[in-house]
């Protein structure tokens, strides 16, 4: 037989035989025994003890006996040993002990480490939370006979227990599926003092708020704190005494420490175990739910993975129908009450779901909240609830309900956060998938349409009449649609609807009769609805009452009728049949909305075509009657001033010959002022006619627009004013000016005019001034002449630029009335405007405005 034992097993050994040491021979001779060399310890106790170099002086309270030379021993090995050595000195010193411990409390310290040791060994090795609760009950009961132990853990407000000795009082080991209070006194007590032990003698079931105890007489708790793991409390409880000795008191605190570490170790395997399950069925979900298209499907499958990885729990999910909601997914134990409601569907209200949709996460309900007011829910312990929703609105609830415990643990709540994330996860990709597959279709669907609306734009441009127009879109539209027909109706009056055009069958030769004859104004709501609102009215499933024809009932499925506009006004309603039902989706509508918007366009352009042809045409007579009237205008013009020009002359001519046949008229100045008056008022009358002809060919003459230097034509005009200028003090400011597009020579007759007309009107002032500058627009120059002469009455400013308008006194000023007339008909002619102001005595200033050419 093998005698050498794993490094573990002979330091366990080791130590317990160091705790049976009743004397300073006996721990030496342990320390130099085969097991020590097995453990892995290679030191000595000396005695008397040398120098503090040596080794370490024990005990370290009181008179040191011995010294231990640690070797070769591990470091972590080395403490232990010297503290295990340190208390077996103390416990065994000759005489009173020094340290303030009583020989009873060195003695269950004593107790306590073999305790600790023994039951470490025992627990070491068991890694199931189970079979650890089985193992220390067994170690309790052996090490301390008559004592039954229990093993609860804290779920919220309550106590759920996890572990009852099979050797306990039948009332303990009863099932307590709602668990047990927080607020009893002994487990709050024992929460309160985690890590240490709770030792209640002479125990009160009663006032411990736990009657089924009532058998028992003593009771030890200790509470443990583990990562990840609700807090436990290891109980024991003694039906024999009343009391705990110190023995026992130690044994219990030994066990209860090696329990605490080994539900440590217990705690970090289940969460990798559970960790690595989680992981593989969250894995195998997710692959599932990446192949699935359907949610029901994946909601099933969902409930399958909560039920695989948590115990007893129940699982459904529920789908929005409505106001409520209802069960498409049931899976576990279910009262068959519940069940029925969930499948039938059921108004479910709680503040828990409102705060699930409106987070978007998990939430739990433990068993002191209200649960929703569902007759059966109230047999569950605790529930959850993971939202599902679609464009934020509900859509589905993943719901789990336990009776196992009156909350959820931190492993449960991470695996049901998990799960429902993966779900809505899931569900949001098949939604965005169906809306993928929704625009695709109606991408489609548009892409038909903009083809057809192409073609239709071809076809509608090509037409004027308005019934054709109709008949083509109805046509079109058609086309894209499921079979069916399309009828345009126009109103008359309020009486009547009249068919204009139909493509299509209606089906029913006495239908179609009716809808020949025309149809009542206001029986046909179809009609009348869109006629009405302007809207379309779209009826997925038509209703023969609608328009009072029973006829309709085997022919037309579905409805769509849209009013139609021409110019905004609205003349008629274009309606589509369908032989079947057939929901109106959104690609439908806007198809065909957008076939009657192009008709509206075709028939607005019709519309706008013909009011153009009439318009071209009326003004097309227009002009040719204007160009008649300039004609004969002008003949007029040139022929008066040629007919003019000959009696003018004859008398001009005829009282020169007279002024010569008198001789001098010295003594008759009467004869010789008669003359004269004869003289200046033909000269007048052949100015005037001068300027009647100038006045003509302006109108007549083409224009011949080229760059035009302002400053080089005002320049070239004041040439030629120079003789009017001598002997009068006339200053000429003349500010940089622009080249313009315009007739070079009928320019500078407006620039004559404007500074001739100027040094004319200033000729009463002794310091005359004249200026003449430009401004800039941005689409025009405006050239201005001011001068500070006599002015004029504004309010008969509009006169100035009329022909043979003058408002001053051929006596005062001489002049025909024609030149600004002249001035004004240049200016038009190039597209500009002319204005005059001036105050009487004030001077004047003149304008005229030329576009830029682009």
């Amino acid at each position: 037989m093998n005698d050498e034992r794993a490094p573990t097993e002979a330091w366990l050994e080791f130590t317990l035989a160091l705790t049976r040491a009743t004397g300073l021979s006996e721990l030496q001779a342990a320390l130099t025994s085969p097991l020590a060399a097995q453990a892995g310890v290679s030191a000595t106790l000396t005695v008397p003890p040398g120098a503090p170099a040596d080794g370490l002086l024990l005990p370290r309270q009181g008179e040191p006996v011995a010294a231990l030379h640690l070797g070769a021993t591990p470091a972590r090995q080395a403490l232990a040993l010297t503290q295990l050595i340190d208390l077996q000195l103390r416990a065994h010193a000759p005489g009173p002990a020094p340290a303030p411990e009583s020989s009873s409390d060195s003695g269950t310290g004593s107790s306590t480490l073999r305790a600790y040791l023994q039951a470490t060994r025992h627990l070491t090795a068991e890694l199931d939370f189970a079979a650890l609760n089985q193992r220390a009950d067994e170690l309790l009961r052996a090490l301390l006979p008559g004592v039954t132990s229990s093993v609860l853990e804290c779920l919220g407000t309550r106590w759920a227990v996890r572990f009852v000795s099979e050797h306990a009082a039948l009332a303990v080991q009863a099932p307590v599926p709602q668990g047990l209070l927080v607020d009893v006194p002994a487990l709050r007590d024992a929460e309160e003092r985690v890590g240490a032990p709770l030792f209640i003698d002479d125990w009160d079931a009663a006032a411990q708020q736990l009657p089924a105890s009532a058998a028992y007489h003593a009771a030890a708790l200790q509470a443990f704190e583990v990562p990840e793991w609700p807090v436990t409390i290891l109980a024991a409880g003694c039906r024999e005494c009343r009391c705990w000795t110190p023995e026992e008191r130690a044994v219990f605190t030994g066990v209860a420490r090696a329990y605490g570490e080994a539900l440590t170790r217990v705690a970090r395997a289940h969460q990798l175990v559970v960790e690595r399950a989680t992981l593989r069925a969250l894995v195998e979900f997710k692959e599932r739910a990446a192949h699935s298209r359907n949610i029901g499907d994946l909601s099933g499958q969902a409930a399958l993975v909560l039920r695989q990885l948590l115990d007893r729990v129940t699982v459904g999910y529920l789908v929005r129908e409505g106001g409520g909601w209802r069960a498409t997914t049931l899976l576990g134990d279910l009262p068959e009450r519940l069940a029925a409601r969930l499948r039938g569907g059921s108004v479910l209200e709680h503040e828990v779901l409102d705060a699930a949709f409106a987070t978007g996460e998990a939430q739990f309900v433990p068993r002191q909240t209200t649960p929703p007011s569902v007759p059966g829910v109230d047999a569950f312990g605790a529930l959850a609830v993971y939202p599902v929703t679609e464009q934020r609105q509900a859509a589905g609830l993943l719901v789990m309900g336990t009776q196992r415990a009156p909350d959820w643990t931190e492993r449960e709540r991470s695996v049901f956060r998990a799960v429902g994330r993966s779900l809505a996860q899931a569900f949001d990709r098949e939604v965005r998938e169906r809306r993928l597959a929704q625009q695709h279709a109606e991408l489609q669907a548009q892409a038909r349409s903009l083809q057809a609306f192409a073609q239709l734009s071809a076809d509608l441009g090509a037409q004027e009449d308005r019934v054709a127009l109709v008949r083509r879109a109805q046509e079109v539209a058609l086309s894209l649609l499921p079979p069916g027909f399309a009828v345009y109706y126009e109103p008359e009056g309020e009486r009547l609807w009249h068919l204009r055009s139909q493509v299509g069958s209606l089906r029913n030769e006495a239908l179609q009769a009716v809808v020949d004859a025309g149809l009542d104004f206001h029986d046909s709501q179809n009609l009348l609805i869109p006629w009405r609102t302007g809207q379309p009215y779209y009826q997925s499933e038509y209703d023969p009452a609608t328009d009072r024809l029973d006829d309709t009932r085997n022919v037309v499925g579905a409805s769509a009728t849209i009013p139609l506009r021409q110019a905004g006004e609205l003349i008629g309603v274009f309606a589509i049949g369908q032989y079947e039902p057939h929901p109106w989706a959104p690609g439908n509508r806007a198809l065909l909305e957008g076939v009657t918007r192009s008709l509206q366009l075709a028939l607005d352009r019709a519309a706008s075509l013909a009011e153009l042809r009439r318009t071209t045409q009326e003004t097309a007579r227009s002009n040719a009657a204007l160009q008649a009237a300039n004609e004969e205008l002008e003949a007029f013009a040139y022929s008066v001033s040629h007919d003019l020009r000959a009696p003018v002359r004859h008398i001009a001519g005829f009282a020169d010959l007279l002024r010569r046949a008198l001789g001098p008229l010295d003594s008759q100045p009467k004869a010789a002022r008669y003359l004269n008056i004869i003289a200046e008022s033909a000269a007048q009358m052949n100015a005037l006619i001068d300027a009647m002809l100038a006045l003509s060919r302006v109108t007549r003459q083409e224009l011949h627009l080229t760059d035009v230097d302002l400053n080089a034509l005002v320049s070239g005009v004041r040439a030629t004013l120079a003789p009017e200028l001598q002997g009068r003090a006339v200053t000429i400011q003349v500010a940089p000016l622009p080249t313009v597009q315009a007739d070079a020579a009928l320019l500078r007759q407006v620039m004559t005019n404007l500074l001739s007309n100027a040094v004319k009107y200033t000729a009463p002032c002794p310091d005359a001034q004249i200026q003449v500058w430009a401004d800039a627009a941005p689409d025009a120059w405006t050239v201005r002449v001011r001068d500070n002469g006599v002015g004029f009455d504004p309010a008969y400013a509009h006169k100035l630029f009329g022909v043979f308008q003058r408002l001053h006194r051929a006596e005062e000023f001489s002049g025909t009335g024609v030149g600004l007339a002249n001035v004004r008909r240049i200016v038009q002619r190039h597209g500009g405007s002319v204005q005059a102001e001036s105050q009487p005595g004030g001077g004047a200033t003149f304008s005229f405005r030329l576009p830029r050419q682009a």
